[in-house]
């Protein structure tokens, strides 16, 4: 049976070469590489789909064609030198160089180049393997010149980057790290505490707290520190890093970077000092602007007071100087009338028309008087002069004035009566002259802490904004003195100003708000 079996394996011997010879052929074909074939005189013999597809030739384009047609003028040289070694049956593996694609396309290529050998052994040509790798060297070119965009602007932005290894607790640092640490290049250690060994002693706890808190859960991580040089310089750093986990969730390594941001807080504390500096010296202006102030309210209230001295004083001079002369003035007239009647009756209508002046210019001094300061504010307190006023008010003017009086207010203070007296007739005034309104209410009230006096009319309003004229800014003014509050809104519907003052002197410091608006 053995010898029978040898001549039917001879037979098959045939066969399994065109096999081989089929799948050699197919391989050749379906490879991404370029496949050439050449003879010793560098003519092309075989030209497999991607060598077409990488130079753009087709077979029928380039066999029997010279292979210097796809090398550049100045590298021919290559091809002597590729069939001197060829010849001499050494292998050419990786040989980078450049090749010229059918329309004057420049192609990168790496070459591995082999000797072919006919069944006697003797070299015959050779085969060689093209690869494109233009894509992949401009992408190599393309990485390294982002690599030093990236590494310029981390040195121009004081930047350095880490990477930590969580399971091997190695630490590897950029040589922009060491140079921001000022430390010479190679000499970090690698580890987690030839890191912590630069951070102030302070300083530490936090940072590998702010670590450990990221490992657990946060995922990252951003601290400041300060750290020492190695001249013994004290310089801060901000660090923020990432946590880089596995598949299974488990964190691997925290990637990072660090910025010295000295020149930072050394601005910081500049701005601060200068703050501190400026409060300061705010706080020395508003002192000396609050006693100018306190001053200024001092002679304010002094002027006021002096002006109600002055009308009061004006007012005894007019009714009581005035009122005598105007008094003996009218005795002396009369039995003058009296003669007249009967011997000159022309000269008697003179000296009657007289009288009746004499008695219109008393009432007229009268009621001067009491506007300037009101007896009865003196005497029967702030009922009766807001209501003598009042009344007065809206005989001479035609304005409808309701008043609302609380019995609860009673006698106060005679400055504070004083204040609340001249604001209604400063607003009454003001109603008359400027606002165009013919109705006005008056309301009086008083609780536990304050009297509140408000008033009300329905005229055009105030101009907008608002500016606080001189009787305005006294009535603020006396307020002001006795620590009340004063508001004025005014609106298209009218205006309405109120003004609280408290019954306890400790009350806090009167505001004095103006709204363009009435609600």
């Amino acid at each position: 049976m053995k010898k029978a079996e040898l001549p039917n394996r001879a037979l098959l011997m045939p066969d399994a070469a065109v096999e081989t010879r089929s799948r050699l052929a197919a391989i050749v074909e379906s490879s991404d590489d370029a496949i050439i074939a050449k003879d010793l005189n560098g003519i092309i013999t075989s030209w497999n789909n991607s060598a077409e597809r990488i130079f753009g030739y087709t077979e029928q384009e380039v066999l029997g064609k010279p292979i210097t047609l796809l090398i550049p003028p100045n590298l021919q040289a290559q091809e002597v030198e590729i069939l001197r070694r060829i010849r001499s049956g050494e292998r050419i593996e990786h040989f980078e160089t450049e090749r010229i694609a059918k329309g004057g396309r420049q192609v990168l290529v790496s070459l591995t180049i082999s000797p072919l050998k006919d069944s006697a052994g003797r070299i015959v040509g050779a085969s060689k393997i093209a690869r494109d790798v233009t894509r992949i060297r401009h992408v190599e070119q393309a990485l390294r010149e982002s690599e030093q965009r990236m590494r310029f602007c981390l040195e121009a932005a004081n930047v350095g980057t880490w990477d930590w290894d969580v399971a091997t607790g190695s630490v590897h640092w950029s040589e922009n790290m060491e140079r921001i640490h000022g430390r010479q290049l190679g000499s970090f250690g690698g580890d987690v505490d030839a890191f912590l060994e630069d951070i102030h002693p302070d300083d530490r706890q936090q940072v590998t707290d702010a670590v450990q808190q990221a490992v657990q859960g946060g995922g990252k991580c951003h601290w400041q520190y300060r750290y020492t040089k190695t001249d013994g310089s004290v310089g801060w750093m901000e660090a923020s890093g990432q946590v880089i986990y596995d598949a299974s969730n488990h964190p691997t390594k925290i990637m990072g970077v660090c910025r010295d941001i000295s020149e930072r807080k050394s601005a910081e504390d500049a701005i601060r000092a200068a703050h501190e500096q400026l409060d300061g010296m705010v706080k020395e202006r508003t002192s000396e602007l609050e006693r100018a102030q306190e001053g200024l309210r001092t002679l304010s209230a002094r002027l006021l007071r002096m002006q109600d001295d002055e009308r009061r004083r004006i007012a005894r001079e007019l009714h009581d100087a005035a009122g005598q002369i105007l008094v003996a003035l009218n005795l002396n007239l009369v039995p003058v009338e009296e003669v007249l009647k009967r011997e000159n009756s022309g000269l008697a209508k003179s000296i009657t028309g007289s009288l009746h002046l004499i008695d219109e210019l008393s009432r007229d001094l009268r009621t001067m008087s009491h506007l300037l300061h009101p007896p009865l504010l003196d005497e029967a307190g702030l009922h009766s002069a807001v209501r003598w006023y009042v009344e007065g008010f809206a005989e001479r003017s035609k304005i409808e004035v309701n008043l609302h009086l609380d019995p609860k207010v009673g006698r106060l203070p005679g400055e504070l009566e004083t204040a609340i007296f001249r604001i209604v007739q400063e607003c009454l005034t003001n109603i008359h002259r400027h606002s165009g309104s013919n109705w006005a209410s008056i309301t009086i009230t008083r609780d536990s802490g304050n009297v509140t006096i408000e008033i009300l009319d329905r005229g055009k309003g105030m101009p907008t904004p608002t500016r606080l004229g001189v009787g305005l800014q006294g009535m603020g003014e006396r307020v002001r003195q006795l620590r009340g509050q004063l508001e004025i809104k005014s609106g298209n519907s009218g205006t309405r100003i109120t003004a609280i003052f408290p019954t306890n002197t400790a009350s806090p410091e009167v505001s004095v708000e103006v709204v363009d608006a009435l609600p």
